[in-house]
């Protein structure tokens, strides 16, 4: 269906540096009520990598991601993003050994997201000649505008594991935080 890949597609755009690639097979919607699923979302060893922090994401997954967007009243009504049964370890930054193999797809995924943003650059450029399209490329991301304004995000059931075996020279340490 059209729409569904248009919603996986805007999903990626936004969820793409945290979560590994979405598809239709884990995407449930329910278009006139406004539900749309995902389940079993893995999360990108990467994910952490933007906020400086000094840990890594060794292994992470979200049990359930549901969005509820009341289309009637999408002006005046909040988009609610619900965050189920998230599990995270993450280990510091140090402790992850060095794979060229995975440095490697790291280097292309950043490339291919470049190549990405270009040729949605060159789109637009090309959307500029076409006025009719133009506006119906608009309305799509007034649309996605307007439902990350009124974004509310509701997180229940994370777990997240602190394991560290560099730091403390005495034994391994680790501990859990749930919620």
């Amino acid at each position: 269906m059209v729409f569904e890949s248009l919603v996986v597609d805007v999903l990626n755009r936004f969820l793409g540096d945290y979560v590994v690639d979405l598809d239709k097979s884990q995407l449930t919607l329910g278009i006139w009520g406004g539900a749309v699923s995902l389940k079993n979302l893995e999360i990108k060893e990467n994910a952490l990598s933007q906020f400086d922090v000094p840990f890594k994401v060794k292994a992470g997954h979200i049990g359930n991601l549901n969005l509820v967007i009341p289309w009637k009243n999408l002006y005046t009504q909040p988009v609610e993003a619900v965050l189920e049964e998230i599990y995270l370890l993450i280990v510091p930054s140090s402790i992850i050994k060095y794979d060229s193999l995975k440095e490697e797809r790291q280097l292309l995924e950043a490339k291919q997201q470049e190549l990405k943003r270009i040729e949605e650059a060159k789109q637009k450029v090309a959307d500029q000649e076409q006025p009719q399209e133009e506006k119906q490329h608009t309305f799509a991301e007034k649309l996605v505008t307007q439902i990350i304004k009124n974004l509310q995000v509701k997180i229940s059931n994370i777990h997240i594991r602190y394991e560290d075996d560099v730091s403390i020279l005495i034994d391994d340490i680790c501990f859990c935080i749930c919620m």
